[in-house]
């Protein structure tokens, strides 16, 4: 093997296919002579295969040699030049410099032609780029048979899981869930789909079933943000009042409360009923309408009602959480948080996102406040199907400075702002086929277009691309390890095909035991 060329990042190498081989994805140290401490890393990318002078007129040549062989007419031809066509070229990406012996980042200084080029093994590129974790999770991929173990603080802050549909990013989301979970992070999952709500030791909750704040907890803001989603006020005097009047009421209610010796409550029902809004009729039925329509979705906890009896709350059957905070410390404890969202209307994950998202950068800043530094980890599954791209960025701008860590799951990832990519930490890259796609991949800044739309469609089944600062910046293929056990690597796709395949296994096992005289087949 020689290298042909170098230009910018890009080098060339020449190989004979029959005494070597560079396949896509695969590394090289380039070592300058004498010393073999000074060099490059180099990982191929694609291969082409040798033009030469000639060429044409050797294809030619073979050919009508094929051809006149039929009629035992030998052509006069040159010997060895054959081997030529078996000459192939590698085009590579420089990762890396070698200075004494030790990998860094490249500053742009190349070898001269004398080097020696050797492949580099899974342990070396291992030990370079993931050195001994200081916070280890558990391992959910391996490299060339080795099981591959990252670092936690290096997958803060911005993470994005993508490749086309059915590649496997909720297989990887959940290994990460789990890897989280097992290191008492607390996490918190937008499950459009209804695929994390079955994981082990996890918190399932349902907005308006299992889930019913308590405005007294949560705030007024919850409040504002479920009527601007879900029924906004249409006249400016009206959104006026209740922007105005909605933290008085908050105000008017906890004093009286106190007043008495009692537990602040405040619910739906009671600023329905017993709370003047003031600015006229109509102001004040368009609030009360719209607050009745939140009271009959259940959304929120009903405080100021008579208190259930023993009776009722034996029936009531699961229990209801009405305070983030204490889902938040369970969490903690290695029981993330699932927000099941499978079916619900796109103005009502709007609100709740946006909701949930206000909640918890309050808990960031207690954490901060009190020193304890338990910061979350948020999976925001499709997210452009239910945030605006104004939240995505306050996500990722605002996330940095309060501690909360984002991961994206998309099919999707033009729908994202160009932001996330250029502001992102980690990207776990599956099949990729649309060149927008790519594009948009492409915009981070520890890698090139180049390299994506290399990798993005040629990796294998069950693998992925990991760059970032969890492999320090190098692109790593690794092969995606299987789910723990009872663990569904993927939401099941029903189709009305099913009873056809469950009609033809059926009849198969008819047959079978017809064979076996009747007897039931073994297995």
């Amino acid at each position: 093997m020689e290298v042909f060329t170098i230009k910018g990042e890009n080098v060339i190498l020449m190989y004979h296919a029959a005494d070597e081989a560079a396949e896509v994805g695969q590394q090289f140290a380039i070592l300058e002579r004498p010393s073999l401490r000074e060099g490059l890393v180099v990982q191929v990318i694609s291969n082409d295969s040798l033009e030469y002078p000639g060429l044409q007129q050797e294809i030619i040549q073979k050919i009508l040699e094929e051809r006149a062989a039929t009629t035992n007419v030998i052509l006069d031809r040159e010997q060895g030049m054959g081997q030529i066509r078996n000459i192939k070229l590698a085009l590579a990406k420089i990762r890396k410099k070698i200075h004494n012996g030790h990998w860094q980042r490249w500053d742009g200084w190349i070898p001269t032609r004398s080097v020696d080029i050797s492949p580099i093994g899974p342990d070396t590129l291992i030990q370079n780029i993931i050195p001994a974790p200081t916070v280890p999770l558990n391992s959910f991929c391996g490299f060339k048979g080795h099981k591959v173990q990252f670092n936690g603080p290096n997958l803060n802050m911005v993470n994005v899981i993508t490749g086309v549909k059915g590649s496997g990013k909720s297989h990887i989301a959940k290994h990460l869930l789990l890897a989280l979970a097992s290191a008492n992070v607390p996490c918190i999952v937008f499950d459009i789909n209804g695929e994390y709500i079955n994981l082990p030791n996890v918190q399932a909750l349902r907005w308006g079933e299992n889930f019913s704040p308590n405005l007294a907890e949560v705030g007024y803001e919850m409040l504002v943000s479920v009527i601007e989603a879900i029924y906004p006020l249409t006249t400016e005097t009206a959104k006026s009042v209740f922007d105005i009047r909605l933290p008085q009421a908050f105000t008017q209610r906890r004093d009286f409360c106190q007043k008495r010796g009692q537990t602040f409550t405040i619910d739906i029902p009671w600023l329905r009923q017993q709370y003047d809004w003031g600015g006229g009729s109509y102001v004040d039925d368009a609030i009360k309408r719209r607050l009745q329509m939140v009271e009959e979705m259940g959304l929120f906890l009903e405080t100021t009602s008579p208190p259930q009896s023993q009776e009722e709350q034996e029936e009531g059957g699961e229990e209801v959480v009405s305070d983030l905070t204490t889902a938040y410390e369970r969490a903690i404890q290695g029981r993330p948080i699932i927000f099941n969202m499978k079916g619900m209307e796109t103005k009502l994950q709007t609100a709740l996102v946006k909701a949930v998202n206000q909640l918890i950068e309050k808990i960031c800043e207690r954490e901060e406040r009190n020193k304890a530094g338990r910061f979350p980890f948020m999976f925001y599954e499709e997210a452009h199907f239910y945030i605006s791209e104004h939240t995505i960025l306050n996500i990722i701008t605002r996330g940095r400075h309060i501690g909360m860590a984002s991961v994206f799951i998309t099919n999707s990832p033009q729908k994202l702002p160009d932001t996330v990519f250029r502001q992102l930490d980690n990207l776990f890259l599956l099949n990729l086929t649309h060149k927008d796609d790519i594009r948009n991949v492409s915009k981070n800044s520890f890698t090139d277009e180049d390299t994506i739309d290399s990798f993005a469609t040629r990796l294998p089944e069950r693998h992925a691309l990991i760059i970032g600062n969890l492999t320090d910046r190098y692109p790593l293929i690794v092969e995606i390890l299987d789910l723990p056990p009872g663990v569904p690597p993927t939401g099941r796709t029903r189709s009305t095909w099913d009873r056809f395949t469950r009609t033809s296994t059926a009849m198969k096992e008819e047959d079978l035991q017809a064979i076996n005289g009747g007897e039931e087949v073994p297995f």
